[in-house]
């Protein structure tokens, strides 16, 4: 039989008129598995969860990292860019293609199945492989 672990129950909590019951069930969920913790018997995997030694259950979050923000916390939280500007850059370089000189134009164009079936059959980036087919016919 499995062993019944602390859980914390928040998907019927929706809005900030719920932060008061979300608190009180956190500080239950906190208090329990603070207990467990302290009964031992557990330990905690790399990525911060209590895993029952013996089993292997995962038991649920370290209390100490995983608090819910109340809605008036998050509505406090400053943008990614304001509060880690660095890692907010460098973030953004790593996002999305390469700024070119000449950005291509989105099109709706109609082609036979056969085509487009030919096309998607070369792998990854059949959409350029047109475009250059398109380049060298040199229509217009």
């Amino acid at each position: 039989m499995t062993r019944q672990w602390p859980s914390f129950m928040t998907k019927d909590l929706d809005g900030p008129d719920d932060d008061a019951e979300m608190q009180r069930r956190w500080e239950i969920y906190d208090r329990e598995m603070k207990a467990l913790i302290a009964a031992g018997g557990v330990h905690q995997d790399e990525d911060g969860w209590w895993v029952d030694d013996a089993s292997g259950e995962l038991i649920g979050p370290d209390p100490e990292i995983e608090r819910p923000r109340t809605y008036e916390e998050l509505a406090g939280a400053r943008p990614l860019a304001d509060a880690l500007p660095e890692l907010h850059a460098s973030i953004q370089r790593a996002r999305g293609r390469p700024v070119t000189g000449k950005a291509r134009q989105v099109v709706s164009i109609r082609l036979d199945p056969e085509v487009v079936e030919k096309f998607k059959a070369t792998g990854p980036g059949w959409h350029k492989r047109i475009n250059d087919v398109l380049k060298k016919a040199k229509v217009g």
